[in-house]
């Protein structure tokens, strides 16, 4: 596994990505251009994946390397790593657009398990309007870290439906199955709050104990959600699959994702809310 210095080097990539981001954040021409999914992708997102690919080949320890904005190895090749870089160069392109500040670069390092599919180690999540970093893993811990200042344990809080509940939701992509989900919590737990947020910060906010659970009932990628997941599994918390596992990666030809949820306190049966609704209501 890697040793703090890695750690701190990979840190660094992902903080050198956001000032490539930054450069053109304040643009009037972001360069925008649409893929043939239809979604966004701008200069910045080509910036940042051109200064993570170059700062993961020079690391003295060398994976292959998928990232959003690169050429997609075919699932015959993919399916043979052991370990690979899982990478959004700037994951919530419309928040960026739309200049909220709710933008991330992700950096992930994905490890193939004895079941044939792979799972985060260490993910990193950069947010570079807040000059703020959090990591984690696993077996690592999960930590935050703004600015210069001093580096910070997170972990998420007790899940107290009776006082308060934050569930949170896609700013700029919320589908019905979700409005729909978000209606059936609000019946099971009348406190409930829901909030937007952008970005794979949904993840890190429910890591650091600031909201309850993010569930995600609509298209997402696998590099979308890798590196936040080794965040919150670090701080304790867990992303589920429809079925109820630990969510899981490089195990089909599809980069897609399917829906996931991502909670906090892991003492909760969240089954009970997350599989009848998900597999029978929606």
């Amino acid at each position: 596994m890697f040793d703090d210095q890695q750690i701190q080097a990979l840190k660094e990539i992902a903080r050198q990505a956001g000032e490539a981001i930054l450069t053109i954040y304040h643009q009037d021409d972001l360069g925008i251009q649409h893929k043939s999914d239809k979604t966004p992708v701008t200069q910045a997102d080509l910036k940042a994946n051109e200064v993570i690919e170059q700062g993961l080949k020079a690391l003295d320890v060398q994976y292959p390397i998928l990232s959003e904005e690169s050429e997609h190895s075919d699932y015959t090749v993919r399916s043979q790593w052991q370990r690979y870089w899982l990478v959004d160069p700037l994951d919530g392109t419309q928040e960026f657009i739309n200049g909220n500040g709710q933008f991330t670069v992700n950096i992930a390092l994905m490890e193939k398990s004895e079941d044939g599919r792979s799972y985060p180690v260490l993910g990193v999540v950069y947010v570079p309007t807040e000059n703020t970093t959090y990591w984690g893993g696993k077996s690592l811990g999960a930590f935050k870290q703004t600015d210069d200042g001093p580096t910070v344990s997170i972990a998420p809080r007790p899940f107290q439906p009776e006082i308060e509940a934050v569930t949170l939701g896609s700013r700029s992509y919320r589908t019905e199955r979700a409005a729909a989900f978000a209606e059936k919590l609000k019946a099971i737990y009348p406190n409930l709050e829901e909030r937007p947020v952008g970005s794979a910060l949904k993840s890190c906010h429910v890591a650091e104990g600031l909201a309850d659970l993010y569930p995600r009932l609509g298209p997402t990628s696998e590099w979308d959600t890798a590196a936040a997941q080794g965040v919150v599994e670090g701080a304790g918390g867990l992303l589920l699959d429809p079925h109820g596992k630990r969510f899981s990666y490089n195990f089909k030809e599809s980069l897609l994702n399917s829906d996931f949820l991502v909670v906090g306190d892991r003492s909760q049966n969240w089954r009970k809310i997350w599989n009848p609704i998900v597999l029978i209501g929606l």
